[in-house]
């Protein structure tokens, strides 16, 4: 996450914290005068705050380096858009909003499912955002500071089709961790990684998730859910899943910028520029691998497709663009054939953050 200094210090093998996850933001959905989804014996922000102070413990004793910062810690009301301004508050690394489903009246709908912002695809994953942001009705006001937005009408939700989101590739990464964990672990259906309008993820500057852990009306769910079995099974999972994203996130940063003939800067000082080999690109990445593909059909994507070896992975791209705009527009024509893409940038054959890339490219002019 780009924070207006950039401090490069070392070599490649001497990271230090760039590209680290010091701070993750986790949200009990719901709390106080607003109970979320109600059961047959239970409410959903008793469950998401009993998982999300069992996951935080979690995070903590294996990551004693990763500050870990609530939400709420207890039942309280918290508007929705005050849980993304404590995120950014405490420059968090990544935000994790807990949440319990329920279908009214259907007993028998049942899974988990892990959710990123972006433009609902299905109307069933529209009903699940409208309901989720139904919440803002308990504010005072809420018309006025979420500037006329009505969470129980569709024509609100265009808002998110005109969002371009810079964290969608690591937002994926992790619910996709989230995803397979909890699956593996629970043994509950799986009802895939989504994307949707969710205010609470809207305005976080940073990758950001919202799980929705089960369905609190379907009788056999909400007894799992309400055990203590269940609560821990469902933290050792996103626990895990965060371990992995880390690892993953921090030994790919590791080797990807050689900042070795730099110095600390500040923003609107001259960045420095190493001897250029191939200059800055920005391009869509639409897989990764940690061992070379050799058939291009492999990718799912008929277009050329480039190689990049980083690290202990190989990163395949398409739609290379000198600009960040103009890799927009790429995106948005790729992203029809491939779902999971996402835009990278490259300096030299490395792969940089895209933040970094912006003040390159005004650099570079």
């Amino acid at each position: 996450m780009f924070l207006g200094m950039l401090s490069f210090e070392g070599t490649v093998c001497a990271q230090e914290s760039y590209g680290k996850i010091k701070c993750i933001c986790i949200d009990a959905g719901h709390g106080g005068k607003d109970p979320g989804c109600v059961g047959k014996v239970s409410y959903e922000k008793n469950i998401t705050l009993k998982v999300a102070l069992k996951v935080g413990k979690l995070i903590r004793e294996k990551h004693p380096d990763v500050k870990v910062v609530y939400t709420r810690d207890k039942d309280v009301f918290i508007e929705l858009g005050e849980r993304g301004k404590i995120a950014n508050k405490h420059k968090a690394d990544l935000f994790m909003s807990l949440h319990v489903n329920a279908v009214p009246n259907n007993k028998s709908v049942s899974g988990i499912e892990t959710y990123v912002l972006g433009l609902h695809k299905t109307e069933a994953n529209l009903k699940v955002a409208m309901k989720e942001n139904e919440v803002i009705k308990y504010e005072d006001d809420y018309s006025v500071k979420y500037s006329g937005f009505d969470p129980s009408r569709a024509e609100s939700y265009i808002i998110f089709s005109m969002m371009q989101n810079l964290y969608l590739g690591n937002s994926l990464r992790i619910a996709g961790f989230v995803q397979d964990e909890l699956i593996s672990a629970t043994h509950n259906a799986d009802r895939s990684v989504r994307q949707a309008g969710y205010l609470v993820l809207k305005d976080v500057a940073m990758p950001a998730i919202l799980i929705e852990m089960g369905f609190i009306s379907n009788p056999e769910e909400e007894r799992f859910l309400n055990t203590a079995d269940g609560q821990n099974k469902i933290a050792r999972s996103v626990a895990k899943a965060f371990t992995a994203y880390k690892e993953e996130l921090e030994r790919n940063s590791a080797v990807l910028v050689d900042h070795s003939d730099e110095t600390e800067q500040e923003e609107g000082e001259k960045v420095g520029t190493p001897e250029r080999t191939d200059g800055l690109f920005y391009a869509v990445q639409i897989a990764s691998a940690s061992s070379k593909i050799k058939d291009a059909g492999e990718l799912g994507y008929s277009g050329q497709v480039s190689e990049l070896k980083t690290a202990d992975r190989y990163r395949y791209y398409t739609g290379k663009a000198d600009s960040y705009e103009e890799v927009l527009q790429n995106l948005e024509r790729i992203r029809k054939k491939v779902k999971d893409c996402f835009v990278i940038a490259v300096y030299n054959g490395k792969l940089i953050k895209i933040g970094e890339a912006k003040i390159l490219e005004k650099k570079l002019k």
